[in-house]
């Protein structure tokens, strides 16, 4: 015959890059199911919050204090900016135009950069923050059951 009968069909062995996108999806999806049961128990939930609050906001006042350092302090400022829109709808619509911003400068930046290797680099920073805020979505997101309407201030 043409094979081992033991061995599955080629077409039901997935391929590496479907591979690695399931190995994405599933890396976090421990965080993801704590989050849905914590976001299940009000008082819990309310716990959390507050941490997240505190943990996010102290976050950014680090940013903050090593902006004039040498450093990534601005990105410690975003970083922190994430994790208070993990939780908070007021920083996450702050993260989404700070995002608009960006794309914007990297539009200015491509468009009057005076090289290929500088308009590639405009490319390359648009892409990065692009990825970095789907990442962020995808690993910090909360998936609500269909049909339920959010609690005010979520």
């Amino acid at each position: 015959m043409h094979g081992d009968p033991t061995e599955p069909p080629r077409s039901a062995v997935p391929d590496a890059s479907a591979e690695q996108a399931d190995r994405g999806r599933q890396r976090f999806q421990w965080f993801r199911d704590m989050r849905t049961w914590i976001h299940a128990r009000p008082h819990v939930h309310l716990f959390y919050k507050v941490l997240v609050g505190i943990v996010g906001g102290l976050i950014v006042v680090i940013g903050l204090i090593l902006v004039p350092l040498p450093g990534p302090g601005w990105l410690v400022v975003f970083v922190g900016l994430t994790v208070l829109a993990s939780e908070f709808h007021f920083f996450h619509r702050i993260i989404t135009w700070l995002r608009a911003k960006l794309h914007r400068f990297w539009d200015w930046a491509k468009h009057h950069a005076p090289s290929k290797r500088m308009r590639d680099a405009a490319d390359k920073g648009k892409a990065d923050v692009d990825a970095a805020h789907a990442e962020a979505h995808r690993n910090v997101g909360v998936q609500r059951p269909r049909g339920r309407t959010a609690r005010p201030g979520h």
